[in-house]
C-alpha cells in the first residue's frame, strides 16, 4: 500500500448539539404533549378492550367526517352558485312580460 501525499480529505459531518435553546424547548414541548396525551387517554385505557375498540372506531369515523366537511361545503356552494347563476341569466334577458299588462 502506498500512502498519498498532499491534502487529506475530511468529511464534514454535523454533530447533534444538545445545548441549543430551540432543541431544548422542542424536547420539553414534546414531553409535555406526550404527558398530556397520556393523561387524556388514561380513562379510555382503563376500559375493557372491546369498549376501547369502539371508542377508537368512533374517533376514527369522527375524523373522517370532519375531514370530509370541506368537500361537502364545496358541493353545496357549487349548487347554490348554479342556482344563482340561472337567476342572474334570467335577469340579464329581462323579466318575463306580464300578460295582463297593457304593454
Amino acid at each position: 500500500m502506498s500512502e498519498s501525499t498532499g491534502e487529506v480529505r475530511v468529511r464534514n459531518v454535523r454533530t447533534k448539539r444538545n445545548d441549543s435553546f430551540v432543541e431544548t424547548a422542542l424536547g420539553f414541548g414534546g414531553g409535555v404533549l406526550r404527558f398530556g396525551l397520556t393523561v387524556v387517554t388514561l380513562p379510555i385505557n382503563l376500559l375493557p378492550p372491546q369498549s376501547r375498540q369502539h371508542i377508537r372506531n368512533a374517533t376514527k369515523e369522527f375524523g373522517y367526517a370532519f375531514a370530509s366537511l370541506p368537500a361537502e361545503f364545496a358541493v353545496a356552494a357549487n349548487k347554490v352558485y348554479d342556482q344563482v347563476s340561472v337567476i342572474g341569466e334570467a335577469f340579464e334577458k329581462g323579466a318575463p312580460k306580464d300578460e295582463l299588462s297593457s304593454r
